[in-house]
């Protein structure tokens, strides 16, 4: 799902990966911005705070609960 997050991680490690290739850590205590065309790894388990709108974070929150379910 093609949309932007801004967010905060409370805690954990994550790698976010974006269509260029490019990879970012993200982890504990930092502030966040991922722009559209990006795909999270847990590298460590992570809780975080996902600031998005509504109109467009609904979509993916249904998406990753989708893939959760076939897991």
């Amino acid at each position: 799902m093609p949309f932007p997050h801004w967010g905060y991680m409370i805690t954990g490690d994550v790698v976010v990966t974006y269509t260029d290739g490019t990879t970012e850590n993200c982890t504990t205590g930092e502030v966040f911005h991922w722009p559209s065309g990006h795909s999270v790894r847990v590298d460590r388990d992570a809780e975080l705070i996902l600031f998005s709108p509504q109109a467009e974070h609904t979509p993916v929150m249904d998406h990753i609960l989708a893939k959760l379910a076939n897991a």
